[in-house]
């Protein structure tokens, strides 16, 4: 739109190199697509970059060395495909049922060649394939409860579930029992948290 900043200039303070090209032709897709479909809400460029990219990569610290990412109910790719973005070490699977997010989810894939396959599916449904998982990532994602049940029977040995949670989810999920949780800040969101669920067996 006039007078707004490049995605370049506004994703330069936050990345460089191969991860900036990949960021910033992520962004470009979303807004070409977003003028047919509604893929998630956003009032310009520096929101989506600051309340949908950041907040992505927020989780990126989770993702040492190499592993395996399940992104549930991916839609625009969110979080997954930033992260992915920023880990060339890590595979993914990105589960969305809906037809045309997952049709614009394998031209991402596709367009920054992320290690990556994209299924049609609930999570309900989804058959392990590609798994276990090192970490299963959900956001705007509701039934947290049923999520975490069935989560914890794709994890690996070590593996944790990531959330992106309004601190009144994050208190609901801290009283049930079976998960450490640790949560953090979202940059953008004054009241949205970064939450990290690993399985108990004490």
């Amino acid at each position: 739109m006039p007078g707004e900043l490049s995605f370049v200039e506004l994703l330069q303070p936050h990345a460089d190199g191969d991860l900036l090209a990949r960021l910033v032709c992520y962004a470009e897709l979303i807004e070409r697509w977003s003028q047919r479909h509604n893929l998630v809400s956003w009032k310009g460029r520096e929101d989506l970059v600051r309340r949908h990219l950041l907040d992505a990569l927020a989780a990126r610290e989770l993702l040492a060395g190499s592993g395996a990412l399940l992104d549930v109910g991916s839609g625009a790719g969110l979080p997954g495909v930033p992260l992915l973005a920023s880990r060339p070490g890590w595979r993914g699977v990105l589960l969305e049922p809906r037809q045309k997010r997952w049709a614009f989810l394998r031209l991402v894939v596709r367009e920054l060649d992320l290690n990556a396959v994209v299924e049609r599916e609930r999570y309900q449904d989804f058959s392990g394939g590609g798994g276990p998982f090192d970490l299963v990532t959900a956001r705007a994602v509701g039934g947290h409860a049923a999520l975490l049940k069935w989560a914890g029977g794709q994890l690996a040995l070590g593996g944790r579930v990531a959330l992106w949670l309004t601190e009144q989810d994050e208190a609901a999920l801290r009283r049930l029992p079976g998960w450490h949780v640790l949560s953090s800040p979202l940059p953008s969101l004054a009241r949205g948290r970064l939450v990290q669920l690993r399985p108990c067996f004490t």
